[in-house]
């Protein structure tokens, strides 16, 4: 066999022994219950870490693995990669992973890269099926040197040229899909974002397809911030990941140990400063507090109007991501087969089944190999619905023929006997007297709630507190509809329309919308949040129906943009709720909770965590004052 500019130390061959069930590819990499004993126990200390890729095998094969593949980028710094090769020799499409955790975490001496790497979330199965499948690890993580950036110019950079490198191969076809789950489904995307600027200087299209699971589109808004509060639940988590993951010694430190322990001081002290200024500057209200060109820089969704080439999205109603997957696939528009799949799971727990298992493989097969296999047809968005028993396909995001209701917070008890500070209600009509309810602004709440859960990526997850609300709304207002008449169906946009007094200049808001049984138990189905003095909205970027009603306000999150409250002086509050499709059953009722914290995720900023505290909040309603629940019906 002839292996054309590849160390021949790091020419392994092994075989595919055994077959994991399911008979395909794994429909939900990043999660489940897949991967080494390292992912199993990264999954509850670092949430993010559970990534893990399971193969189907139908015949022993040999793989060709080629470990710790040397690629020198421009500035002379080394990325390094792992590389299967079918073991037949020809020229293949490549199906590659960028990821910032280590593609040797579960292997940390390097001596043996086959299989999956826990956490790497590359596919060497693939080679099996006429792939080159390839995993490399970013700038200044795992065995690469530099400096890691979480995603910044140099990495992007990166990207650019990994991919020319791939194309001057003789093991490949020009051809490339990415893939990956979280990091890597980010990566993912903003690979395909950098072959784009590499088809605009000339150079031949390499990526051919995108596969990314559980991806981020907004780097602030998604979950770094929340509503311009840092998350201070999954933030430093993450941070503390990459950081871990990078003091492992580098996989190469028994081939090159000279080089090993360079690569290996360098992360220790980069990721330290760089993660240590981020979370420092945000928490004091300093320019990480605030969107601007180092989120956008880091945001799929800003550039992902220029991919043109077919890309899959899959997310869940409680996922880290919940708010930007959909959006992905909204602004995927020049996508000619853009699909979306949305289910109830978190970061690191599964969904229900796809309804073909092998949806993958196709995936790949027909966009890189040519299989006339109809993937094709794949409907453009999939739904499961939260009380949902089946997947349901649409043309597009937001549903088509969504009618939109609005329904009016009123003082009047509900009758739902919830324990909270106010029981009111949601109604049809608009209250015909102007009032409002009172509640301290709190700097903690219960951390018994879904919240907790969805924003540790599901490591916080427990029976008790994911299903009932109550604890939350204890310290909270709580404003409920009667029982409904007939089951009910909720998907898409949602957004709280609120008038309040604040007695200081700044508060945080959550917004907390929950399916109500009949035995009282609050169940949350989504969430929004808001910095009252980063209210204002730019209703140029801001999403609106047809008929110009506003269905997802976009508020700039910038210093310019922020703005005190004038303490006692009533103000309106758009909040926008994470899109979900929930089925709200005859006979139970629909809540909206508004809560002035969220232990542990929203932490506001300290300079606006010190205004809050000792104030209070009034929630308005009434005719000039007339707070609302805005919600898409489905047809």
């Amino acid at each position: 066999m002839r292996i054309i500019g590849l160390p021949m130390a790091a020419v392994r061959r092994h075989q595919r022994q055994a077959e994991p069930p399911h008979g395909g590819i794994s429909q939900r990499g990043p999660i489940g219950a897949r991967g080494a004993s390292l992912g199993r126990l990264l999954t509850r200390a670092l949430p993010l870490a559970l990534v893990v890729a399971g193969f189907a095998v139908s015949d022993a094969q040999a793989t060709v693995s080629l470990c710790n593949v040397p690629i020198t980028m421009s500035d002379g710094t080394v990325l390094r990669a792992n590389l299967f090769l079918p073991s037949t020799t020809g020229r293949f499409p490549t199906v590659l992973t960028a990821t910032g955790y280590n593609k040797d975490a579960a292997n940390p001496t390097g001596q043996d890269c086959t299989g999956s790497q826990a956490i790497a979330g590359d596919e060497p199965g693939l080679s099996e099926k006429g792939y080159a499948v390839m995993v490399f690890d970013d700038r200044g993580t795992g065995s690469s040197g530099g400096k890691w950036d979480s995603w910044g110019q140099r990495t992007q950079e990166d990207y650019k040229e990994v991919l020319s490198w791939i194309q001057g191969q003789p093991w490949s076809n020009s051809s490339v899909a990415t893939t990956g789950g979280s990091y890597m489904g980010i990566t993912s995307l903003l690979l395909a974002e950098a072959d784009v600027a590499r088809v605009a200087e000339g150079k031949p299209r390499a990526v051919k397809a995108v596969w990314a699971d559980i991806p981020m589109a907004d780097a602030y808004r998604d979950v770094t911030f929340q509503g311009g509060s840092v998350n201070a639940s999954f933030i430093p988590l993450w941070l503390g990941l990459v950081s871990t993951l990078s003091a492992l010694p580098p996989a190469s430190t028994s081939a090159n140990p000279e080089e090993a322990a360079s690569i290996y001081l360098e992360h220790l002290l980069n990721n330290v400063q760089f993660s240590g200024e981020k979370v420092v500057g945000a928490s004091l209200g300093s320019e990480p507090a605030y969107d601007g060109p180092f989120y956008r820089l880091r945001s799929p969704v800003v550039r992902a109007g220029e991919i043109r080439v077919p890309v899959v999205i899959q997310g869940g109603w409680w996922d880290l991501f919940q708010r930007g997957e959909p959006l992905l696939w909204e602004s995927l528009r020049h996508s000619p087969d853009r699909v979306l799949f949305m289910s109830p799971h978190y970061h690191v727990t599964g969904g229900p089944a796809m309804e073909d298992p092998n949806l993958k493989e196709k995936w790949f097969a027909h966009w890189l190999q040519g299989s006339n296999n109809g993937v094709q047809r794949t409907p453009k968005v999939n739904l499961y619905p939260i009380n949902g028993g089946h997947w349901e396909h649409f043309t597009r995001f937001p549903v088509p023929e969504t009618s939109y209701q609005r329904l009016h917070l009123s003082s009047e008890p509900s009758g739902s006997t919830p324990v909270s500070l106010h029981d009111g209600s949601l109604s049809a009509s608009t209250p015909t007297t102007e009032a409002g309810d009172q509640a301290p602004l709190l700097p903690a709440s219960s951390p018994c709630s879904r919240e907790t859960a969805q924003w540790t990526a599901g490591a916080a997850s427990t029976p008790v507190c994911d299903t009932n609300n109550s604890t939350y709304e204890a310290t909270s207002l709580t404003y409920t509809t009667p029982p409904l008449q007939a089951d009910t169906k909720i998907t898409g946009l949602i957004t709280a329309n609120l008038w309040a007094e604040l007695s200081t200049t700044d508060a945080t808001l959550v917004a907390v919308l929950s399916d109500v049984e009949s035995s009282g138990a609050s169940n949350q189905l989504t969430a929004g949040f808001l910095m009252a003095s980063q209210r204002a909205v730019d209703p140029k970027l801001s999403t609106y129906t047809p008929e110009r009603l506003m269905i997802r306000p976009w508020h700039p999150f910038t210093k310019a943009s922020q703005q005190a409250v004038t303490p006692n002086q009533p103000t309106e509050y758009k909040v926008e709720i994470y899109p979900t499709s929930a089925i709200i059953k005859s006979g139970d009722r629909l809540r909206l909770t508004i809560g002035t914290a969220n232990t542990f995720s929203s932490t506001p900023p300290l300079p606006v965590l010190g205004s809050e505290l000792g104030g209070t909040i009034t929630v308005l309603h009434g005719s000039r004052y007339d707070s609302t629940l805005q919600l898409p019906i489905a047809p």
